[in-house]
């Protein structure tokens, strides 16, 4: 057993015991903070150690003897992966794992689900790039195919990204992590390896996508009046589409002309309750232009009303994944498949103050953002700022020339030359 203390506070924790039936050594470790967290977790080790190397001896001996002998946590081939998630993994997130958490993994489960059946658990390792390959060739996998009429969706297939093929291979690693270390259902934990191209192809970056002028007004002339309002207040206020939709009547204070983006009450969010995704409130100044849509939309309305009526962003958009009025009004105007969304009204807003001339540190502060995050997505707007670099550059300077003669000089100079130059006389005796 050994703690080592790998900086200040933050300690790791290892433990190495010998097989009793010759096979490899078994290895436990795990980062722990405090020295009090680092000596529990040897504790829990130290015991852990002694009920796996007992355990090994009991299946020696019974090798021994010739008897065969199964024990609850000893690995078993037979378990497969949809046995597994439907009898042990799914029951434990109900009570272990995070609501949104879950929420948000549900769909690559599935995927996982339908793609693995109830292959053995201790045979995925081996299948890992038969999947990734099958992946790479379907595309992205759409959850329903048909609409609340029954009607079947025409969609275009869209090819999927290495980031999305390796959220898939991160849960399936956190689902075979569980079986190994939980369920004690695998003797060793596979090992999934995740796509390392980090780097992108020549020329494949873009930039940040927002609006542009002629954009702003094919929207408006193809949008209704409740998705324009949607547009405007998302535009000039710079809100995260989550914050757009449970901003409050009260949020809105007519006499600072400002709005409060602040934690609200809300029955579809985890503990009853939505958060800012910074975690801390901010306020929005509120421009001239928007003073007028801000008092048409709060008139008549309760201060704990929504600003905008709507179910957790439906029927605008929805606050995880894509879809709605939004998306229908830019498939109407043209402007799909062109890289903008609802965030993009964010975006927006951020290019509108960066090319008016606005210091990055006052846009970071609407935005809620650091003015480093601000520099990598909004300082190549800024106007002028090329212009005031280049002129720290100067051109090369001449090799210096000699230093000129005075005139009088000259004059004195032409004397000796003629001097030197006359013939010389000789005297008659």
């Amino acid at each position: 057993m050994s703690i080592q203390e790998v900086s200040p506070g933050r300690f790791v924790v290892q433990k190495f015991a010998a097989d009793p039936l010759g096979g490899a050594p078994r290895r436990w470790c795990k980062r722990a903070r405090g020295r009090a967290a680092a000596e529990q977790q040897e504790k829990t080790f130290e015991a852990e150690a002694n009920e796996w190397t007992a355990r090994q001896r009991l299946i020696g001996q019974a090798q021994a003897k010739g008897v065969a002998l199964a024990l609850p946590s000893m690995p078993t081939s037979a378990t497969g992966f949809a046995d597994f998630l439907e009898k042990v993994y799914l029951p434990w997130t109900r009570t272990k794992l995070d609501p949104q958490t879950m929420r948000a993994r549900a769909p690559s489960i599935m995927i996982l689900a339908q793609d693995l059946g109830n292959t053995p658990l201790h045979q995925i390792e081996n299948q890992v790039d038969e999947l990734v390959a099958r992946w790479r060739a379907e595309g992205c996998r759409y959850s329903a195919a048909i609409d609340r009429l029954g009607r079947p969706l025409n969609r275009k297939p869209r090819p999927i990204s290495d980031a999305g093929i390796n959220e898939r291979l991160k849960i399936l690693r956190a689902i075979l992590g569980h079986a190994h270390m939980q369920a004690k259902v695998l003797a060793t934990r596979p090992r999934i390896q995740l796509l390392k191209n980090k780097r992108a192809n020549p020329g494949a970056a873009e930039p940040t996508r927002y609006f542009a002028p002629e954009e702003r007004v094919r929207f408006h002339r193809y949008a209704r009046t409740d998705v324009r309002d949607v547009f405007e207040v998302g535009r000039m206020l710079g809100t995260r589409p989550g914050e757009l939709f449970h901003l409050r009547v009260g949020s809105v204070d007519f006499k600072q002309k400002k709005i409060w983006v602040q934690a609200t009450p809300c029955p579809l969010c985890p503990g009853n309750t939505w958060t800012p995704k910074t975690g801390c409130f901010r306020g929005i100044d509120i421009c001239p232009d928007l003073m007028p849509i801000l008092r048409r939309l709060t008139k008549g309305k309760p201060d704990d009303a929504l600003l905008i009526e709507n179910t957790h962003g439906a029927p605008y958009s929805r606050l995880v994944g894509s879809g709605g009025q939004f998306t229908k009004t830019l498939r109407r105007a043209g402007l799909d498949r062109k890289g903008l969304s609802m965030y993009s009204l964010r975006h927006t807003f951020a290019a509108d103050l960066i090319t008016a001339g606005r210091p990055i540190r006052e846009v970071a502060a609407l935005l809620g953002n650091t003015p480093r995050t601000c520099e990598l997505h909004y300082a190549h707007l800024m106007p002028g700022r090329t212009a005031e670099a280049v002129k720290a550059l100067k051109a090369i300077e001449p090799w210096p020339t000699a230093k000129p003669v005075m005139i009088a000089d000259n004059a004195k100079h032409a004397e000796n030359t003629a001097a030197t130059k006359a013939p010389k006389t000789i005297k008659a005796a």
